[in-house]
């Protein structure tokens, strides 16, 4: 059977992104982790073999997440990000990123170009940030207010892994913060990017109870043995299946290991779309 995939974390090798730390850092497991072997595009920094590896795993879109002022992990402007829509709306889907040292110019920026074709959401890393915030930090609320009133998805990432590049402890990647935001604002639509791993079943246990949180753990449920796959597995298996959304967090997965390992895992057969593409499409208004 043949399968359609929206990655929600892809970010592509651009010149914007390879010429700084932002895509070798993403590559950390591929150049850290043995069975971790990176795609040949990562390696080579070829988007047109990027597109070849989309069409031969069913990776209809690629969602470009934005990053900026994350000290050691690097970012991205905005422009690049918009300029890659514009270059390839039949590839890529795009949240903006914002400076959360500037949370005024950043929102100031947003309402001018949040507008335009392709940009389907709001891309945060409060727990990686240069300086670390939590979620529901007061300065964030300029960008939650625009997100409500916009009806645009914010992107939360949270990881252990991410936090500890950026320099900071693994305890800024727990997503209880993120459940204050979700109780506080229940017309704000979240996407838990990275799902707060290692935090899988906080993370789970949040989603449960907060029906505008979507579980987004990208690479952490399309590699093999995986620790805490099985938890965000399970949770969609039981009670999040319209909330679980797929990824790679390519450069971190290779769409081919990714796409194989994922469809390997223990899914009721009748989510496995849903997953992979569906509940993204809905969230995004897109083709069913």
């Amino acid at each position: 059977m043949t399968h359609r995939f929206i990655d929600m974390r892809l970010r592509p090798p651009i010149p914007e992104w390879v010429s700084g730390p932002t895509f070798k850092t993403a590559m950390y497991y591929p150049r850290h982790v043995a069975n971790f072997r990176g795609a040949r595009s990562a390696w080579t920094e070829s988007i047109e073999t990027l597109f070849q590896e989309m069409d031969s795993t069913g990776v209809r879109y690629g969602v470009v997440m934005g990053r900026a002022a994350a000290g050691k992990l690097g970012g991205v402007s905005n422009s690049a990000i918009l300029n890659t829509l514009e270059r390839w709306p039949n590839r890529f889907l795009g949240f903006l990123g914002v400076d959360l040292e500037n949370v005024r110019d950043g929102v100031s920026e947003l309402k001018e170009i949040a507008g335009q074709a392709g940009v389907k959401g709001v891309s945060i890393e409060p727990g990686s940030n240069k300086t670390a915030l939590l979620a529901d930090d007061p300065k964030l609320d300029p960008i939650y207010d625009f997100c409500e009133e916009r009806g645009l998805p914010v992107s939360i990432s949270l990881s252990g892994l991410l936090s500890a590049l950026a320099g900071h402890d693994i305890t800024w990647a727990s997503p209880v913060a993120a459940q204050r935001v979700a109780l506080r604002r229940p017309k704000l639509t979240i996407v838990m990017s990275h799902a707060s791993w290692p935090y899988a079943h906080e993370m789970v246990s949040i989603a449960l109870t907060c029906p505008n949180i979507y579980v987004s753990p990208d690479v952490y449920i399309s590699k093999a043995r995986m620790p805490g796959a099985s938890t965000y597995v399970d949770a969609a298996n039981c009670f999040l299946a319209d909330r679980t959304l797929w990824g790679t967090a390519y450069p971190s997965q290779s769409l081919e290991e990714g796409t194989r390992d994922f469809l390997a895992m223990d899914w009721n057969p009748a989510i496995v779309d849903k997953v992979a593409y569906g509940n993204a499409a809905r969230l995004f208004g897109l083709e069913p």
